[in-house]
């Protein structure tokens, strides 16, 4: 139920829980009601009152909680690297960011939930994959002359 509806039959439940409550302390004989029109009166609206307020505190509490929001679950993210090299060829493959910032602790990067990696390598060829961020630091330079 939206949250607006729930305050909706709060607010109404009071209301009747109040006429309902004056109606019966005005119209239903007790022994120790005063005997005075306007003393009646009083004591009947006194009455109604605080049960209204017992009811719209209990409606309040109900209509006020949070409902959890039905959104649906985030999608995985799938990192799929196929490569082939051969001879002095050289690949690097990086599913999520490539020279980025050592993330700090409370921020653990972009991890995929799925990676997928098939690499064909031949003669002096070399492969770098990495399904997510790939952090390097100096001389980790990948452009240098090989030996």
């Amino acid at each position: 139920m939206a949250r607006s509806a729930r305050w909706a039959v709060t607010a109404v439940a009071a209301t009747v829980v109040f006429v309902v409550c004056l109606w019966v302390g005005r119209s239903v004989s007790f022994g120790w009601m005063p005997d005075a029109e306007a003393d009646r009166w009083v004591v009947a609206t006194a009455f109604a009152t605080v049960v209204s307020t017992v009811t719209g505190a209990a409606g309040a509490w109900w209509a006020g909680r949070e409902q959890p929001d039905p959104s649906p679950p985030l999608a995985e993210r799938v990192v799929s690297q196929q490569v082939t090299a051969s001879g002095r060829g050289r690949v690097t493959q990086a599913g999520g960011n490539q020279n980025t910032p050592l993330p700090s602790s409370a921020d653990a990067g972009d991890v995929p939930g799925r990676v997928d990696q098939d690499a064909k390598v031949s003669d002096d060829a070399s492969v770098t994959q990495v399904g997510g961020d790939q952090h390097m630091g100096t001389g980790d330079d990948e452009r240098q002359q090989r030996p």
